[in-house]
């Protein structure tokens, strides 16, 4: 298995596991956000590759801070195929976020995750990974 950066000739098989993943979009629009990850300098988008098949993704977003030194990486998603979790691509995706997020700078990796019940194996594996919950979160829709 071997993890890469994923481009705009990824964007079926990204678009395939955000679906998995509880987010279904259009193709079309997919394929503009993986474009413009793509050109953010502090974003990064990683796919799993297995036997030539895309089998997960991870994408990652650096925000510098103000009230402390170093930045924060907020790994937004992350999915691995139906069938081809408990694999080790999962870990193996995260391991590279944090080493990107390392070399930017990042002094922490951030992630949330919905409190349901279908989240409760993606909460275990961020502990096994070494996240640990430590804050609630406020969202508003703009």
């Amino acid at each position: 298995m071997r993890i890469r950066e994923a481009g705009a000739r990824d964007a079926a098989a990204v678009c395939a596991l955000l679906a998995e993943l509880g987010y279904a979009d259009d193709l079309a629009r997919v394929a503009a956000r993986v474009e413009e990850l793509e050109r953010d300098s502090a974003s990064f988008l990683l796919v799993a590759e297995a036997d030539g098949a895309i089998v997960g993704l991870a994408s990652a977003t650096t925000i510098p801070l103000l009230h402390e030194e170093g930045r924060w990486c907020r790994l937004s998603a992350l999915v691995v195929a139906e069938g081809r979790r408990r694999g080790g691509a999962g870990r193996l995706l995260v391991e590279e976020v944090e080493a990107r997020a390392r070399d930017q700078g990042c002094r922490y990796l951030e992630v949330t995750s919905g409190e349901r019940p279908e989240r409760a194996a993606a909460h275990a594996f961020y502990e096994a990974v070494g996240l640990e919950q430590v804050s609630r979160r406020y969202l508003k829709e703009l």
